[in-house]
């Protein structure tokens, strides 16, 4: 029998019912223990109620940023099947465009277990590889949850990889809040490829609450493998605004300083980057485009001197979930 404490709940409304965000309590309650329901502003049709309840105001704000921009981090522990198809023109002032297609999903296999997934091509892991080895490989795998818990989650994936190669891996992700108004997060990396040897990847981020419709986030990345023989890094501050200026198709912003930089042959900054994302749905809820300009401050070896580069990226982005691509159960 749980203890009896106060337990305060928030809520978007969704349709005709209510998405319980985040419980606030004093000790462990049932459900008719619960003794005040606050129910929030509008939600953005782009919350996922399949996810775990979030523990706090900066936890839930910054899930709902995540899943909406559709944050790596997040589909790597989605519960559901989805695709996420993504056309993308790349362009600067130095190399011109470079067009990319991309597809990442995952398949949720219920039959064999609840806890086992087929993936594809694009999974958080994959950060280990430059966008250009993206464009030019493909993989698929099975991903098996082995715990999650409340605040850690372990998973363990085999994937093939044009090649061919072989991708055993563990990730390993640890979350706890900073009060009620912040939030931080961690996720390890370790995966070993069959021709390049190991390789192993850190990501952290800090978030804290502004408003209701926004976040400051401090985020980083310490990215190792074995085929190159040194450690890389990035590093930045993120602002996200999200806004309901219109009722079916929401839109956010993202501003963002951030510079990336290696350790061999001595420890430089490549990078420093200044730019604005601006992510929006159209026509239907499962469409979303991106317009991205950046200036980049950039050198490629310790030895050249820097230049600047003004770009601009576009993407278009299709989102199917189970649900319209009739998948479900």
């Amino acid at each position: 029998m749980l203890g009896v404490g106060k337990a305060i709940v928030a809520c978007l409304p969704i349709g005709h019912g209510l998405i319980p965000l985040f419980v606030q309590a004093s000790e462990p309650v049932e459900n008719d223990e619960i003794t005040e329901v606050i129910v929030l502003d509008q939600a953005p049709h782009w919350v996922d109620s399949s996810h775990s309840f979030a523990t706090n105001r900066a936890q839930a704000l910054a899930q709902w940023m995540d899943d909406f921009f559709g944050a790596e981090v997040r589909d790597a522990e989605r519960a559901d099947t989805f695709v996420r198809a993504i056309a993308i023109d790349d362009w600067d002032n130095r190399d011109q465009h470079d067009f990319r297609f991309r597809v990442r999903g995952q398949v949720s296999l219920p039959k064999i277990s609840e806890r086992v997934d087929l993936i594809f091509s694009g999974e958080e892991a994959e950060q280990t590889l430059t966008e250009e080895e993206r464009a030019a490989e493909s993989d698929i795998g099975v991903r098996v949850n082995f715990s999650d818990g409340k605040r850690s989650r372990l998973d363990g994936t085999v994937s093939l990889r044009s090649g061919p190669a072989v991708l055993p891996g563990v990730r390993y992700r640890y979350q706890l809040p900073l009060g009620q108004q912040a939030w931080a997060r961690a996720t390890q990396r370790l995966q070993y490829h069959s021709e390049d040897g190991y390789r192993a990847l850190t990501n952290f981020d800090l978030n804290r609450v502004l408003s209701d419709r926004s976040l400051l986030r401090w985020g980083g990345r310490l990215r190792y493998r074995e085929d190159r023989e040194f450690w890389d890094w990035n590093t930045g501050v993120f602002y996200r605004r999200w806004f309901d200026d219109h009722e079916d198709f929401p839109s956010a912003m993202e501003y963002y300083v951030t510079m990336s930089g290696r350790d061999q042959p001595a420890t430089f900054a490549t990078n420093y980057r200044v730019g604005m994302l601006y992510r929006s749905q159209f026509l239907r809820q499962y469409h979303f485009i991106e317009l991205e300009p950046r200036y980049n401050w950039r050198r490629d070896s310790i030895e050249e001197e820097r230049e600047g580069v003004f770009g601009l990226v576009f993407r278009l982005e299709v989102m199917l979930d189970d649900d319209l691509i009739g998948l479900a159960e």
